[in-house]
C-alpha cells in the first residue's frame, strides 16, 4: 500500500487536494482510501452521544458502529498511525491518502498558507512536493502553487506508480 501524507496548518486546502488526489487515484481504477487526522481537540464530529459512545465509555477498548455503508470506531486511549494502518491494508487499498500526522516519516506534500509557515520544510521529513499560496522557489522540491492541484495530483500519481 502506497502511502501519501498531505500536511499543513488549519485552512491551507489539505482537505481540498487530498480529494483531488482521491478523484486523480479513483479515475485510473486505482484503489484509494483515506484517513484525516482529527488535530484540533476534542472528539470527531459523531462519535459524541450514541450507543457506541456509551459502550466505550463502559469499557470497551474499541466500539463501533455501521449502518448505511459507514463504519465508525471509536476506542480507549489514543489511535497511533501504524495500528490504524494495517486495518486500510486488509481492507486492500493500495494508496491510502492521509490528511494530517505531521510528524510521521511517510511521503508527504507540505502546504504553506503563509510564508511563516516555511519552517515546517526544515522540521518534517520525507517531503515529496511543496503546494503553497505564494509564489516561492525551493532548490530540491518541486514547488507548485495553489490552484496548480490537477498539475500536483498528475505529478504525485506519476512519481508514486512510476513502475506502474
Amino acid at each position: 500500500m502506497k502511502i501519501i501524507q498531505i500536511v499543513g496548518y488549519k485552512n491551507s486546502g489539505k482537505t481540498t487536494l487530498a480529494s483531488h488526489l482521491i478523484e486523480t487515484f479513483t479515475t485510473k481504477g486505482i484503489h484509494v482510501a483515506s484517513l484525516k487526522h482529527h488535530g484540533h481537540g476534542g472528539e470527531p464530529v459523531g462519535i459524541s452521544n450514541t450507543d457506541s459512545e456509551q459502550h466505550r465509555t463502559s469499557g470497551s477498548f474499541v466500539s463501533g458502529v455501521t449502518g448505511e455503508h459507514i463504519l465508525q470506531l471509536a476506542n480507549q486511549g489514543r489511535w497511533e498511525l501504524s495500528q490504524i494502518l494495517p486495518f486500510y491494508q486488509r481492507l486492500g487499498a493500495e494508496v491510502l491518502v492521509v490528511e494530517g500526522f505531521k510528524n510521521e516519516n511517510y511521503p508527504k506534500i507540505v502546504l504553506l498558507k503563509n510564508k511563516n509557515d516555511q519552517h515546517l520544510l526544515k522540521s518534517l521529513t520525507n517531503i515529496l512536493a511543496v503546494m503553497t499560496w505564494f509564489p516561492m522557489d525551493h532548490p530540491s522540491l518541486p514547488t507548485f502553487l495553489k490552484g496548480e492541484e490537477k498539475k500536483l495530483c498528475h505529478w504525485i500519481s506519476e512519481t508514486i506508480f512510476q513502475n506502474k
